[in-house]
């Protein structure tokens, strides 16, 4: 099972950086985090960065919105593309059973959107190392972990999308509105809810750790600067109830979770396909005999 995982990993590595949309997310996240970190240092003329963290706020929010649209759209594009184009069938033909298929392109997907991530946070990184006076790399490369936890995750749930939907086009709506909800309605929703009713504190607790990406933000913030004003009232209200050390540890493990359970969903139900597929074939050739016998 291990070569066959790596094999299919090591195609899909190779197919996910022909993609013109990994390299377009490459490119953009280079400029835009050199541009972030520019502009911090202008704005702090000859002082050079005064604080990491700060300076680093607004790339936070860029990887939490375009990281996971891109993990998202391939993981979604990659069973559904697969099936629409033909290639499925022919692959499940071969000696490789289903779970090692989703494994192999999980793997690949999630690999090569790193190699992208970590190219701009290595450009990113190498502008404050230079011009910083405040540059923590063990922070820096604690924020790229908590990045690359988030590809994982979201390229999983772009998988379950893909397993779902018998087109790259569904697929992909499915996912869009999965990074439009949990990017821009979660806030909204959640705060709505609390002014509208009496919500209880874990009720509370658990909308937090229902969104991934919020997750990774208060993270990040954490180890970053744990300022209340910019962990936002959810990560300040987890401050206040559990400490930094409780929430670090709550946060993290309801990361690991979010990993791991997208991966189990898609495999679980690209597994149960199996023997719909049978039955499909094995149908459509008692149809194709019965024809014959009638000609």
């Amino acid at each position: 099972m291990k070569n066959t995982v790596v094999v299919l990993m090591t195609k899909e590595v190779r197919d996910a950086m022909r993609s013109w949309w990994l390299l377009l997310y490459a490119v953009l996240f280079t400029l835009l985090a050199l541009a972030l970190s520019f502009l911090g240092q202008k704005n702090l003329g000859a002082l050079g960065f005064e604080n990491f963290s700060r300076t680093t706020a607004s790339l936070v929010n860029l990887c939490l919105l375009l990281t996971p649209l891109i993990a998202l759209s391939l993981g979604a594009g990659t069973i559904a593309g697969e099936r629409e184009q033909g290639t499925l069938t022919y692959l499940l033909s071969q000696p490789v059973n289903r779970r090692e298929i989703l494994l192999g392109k999980f793997a690949g997907l999630v690999s090569a959107i790193g190699i992208a991530t970590v190219g701009g946070f290595g450009v990113a990184g190498v502008v404050i190392a230079l011009y910083g006076s405040a540059m923590d790399v063990g922070t820096y490369l604690v924020f790229l972990g908590l990045v690359l936890a988030l590809v994982a995750v979201m390229t999983g749930l772009g998988l379950v999308a893909s397993v779902l939907s018998p087109t790259r086009v569904q697929a992909l709506g499915m996912s869009l509105m999965v990074w439009f909800a949990a990017i821009f309605l979660f806030d909204l929703l959640l705060i709505g809810m609390i002014s509208a009713v009496s919500v209880g504190e874990g009720w509370l607790l658990l909308a937090v750790l229902s969104n991934p990406i919020e997750i990774v933000r208060v993270l990040a913030i954490l180890q970053l600067e744990p300022d209340l004003e910019v962990l936002g009232p959810f990560g300040a209200f987890m401050i206040q109830r559990l400490g930094t050390a409780g929430a670090t540890a709550l946060l993290s493990g309801a990361l690991v979770a979010w990993v791991a359970a997208p991966l189990y969903v898609a495999s679980l139900l690209f597994e149960r396909e199996g023997p719909k597929h049978e039955r499909n074939r094995i149908r459509s050739k008692r149809a194709t005999s019965a024809r014959t016998s009638r000609a």
